[in-house]
């Protein structure tokens, strides 16, 4: 049961974020940004910490960068 929750959990917090382009500031930067983002993280987090929470730090990143994050 315990194994059951486990696995649960861990495959709900998997999710994909979209960028809405016409939301962003400049929507032709979103792939470079997503890759600098990328690249930022993985520089500068503990992997642990990136493996638990590399969504929220992703979607915080290019928030910051100008994008509109809608999930």
């Amino acid at each position: 049961m315990k194994k059951l929750i486990i696995i649960l959990l861990l495959l709900s917090s998997c999710s994909e974020y979209i960028i809405d382009p016409r939301a962003s500031k400049q929507p032709k930067e979103i792939i470079r940004d997503q890759i600098e983002c990328d690249k930022l993280i993985k520089e500068n987090v503990n992997s642990f910490i990136r493996w638990l929470d590399y969504d929220l730090l992703i979607r915080k990143c290019l928030t910051n960068r100008g994008h509109s994050i809608i999930n």
